[in-house]
């Protein structure tokens, strides 16, 4: 019997885009707990796109290259790592 793993593809468009997104993000944070919680906020917020095979991720993979999905994605982390910076979920160090 062969074991299937489920990936969301949502999550793996947000990894990459937040990825390309934090260096060039004026944030007071950009620790790893303020990543993941811009990442659950995008995510709460985009629809899943589940696949199971090679052939679905390059099928969704093909369909979330699409400018509009890219820009979506881009638009919620930026809209989460606003709330993020506004209200992180640690105390900020004082510099």
């Amino acid at each position: 019997m062969h074991m299937y793993e489920f990936k969301n593809f949502s999550e793996v468009m947000v990894e990459r885009i937040l990825k390309d997104y934090l260096p060039q993000a004026n944030l007071p944070c950009k620790c790893e707990k303020c990543q993941a919680d811009i990442a659950a906020f995008a995510l709460n917020r985009l629809p899943p796109r589940y696949y199971v095979s090679l052939r679905g991720e390059v099928l969704t993979n093909f369909e979330a290259q699409m400018v509009p999905d890219k820009a979506r994605v881009l638009a919620e982390i930026v809209a989460a790592a606003q709330v993020v910076a506004a209200y992180p979920s640690h105390p900020l160090e004082e510099k």
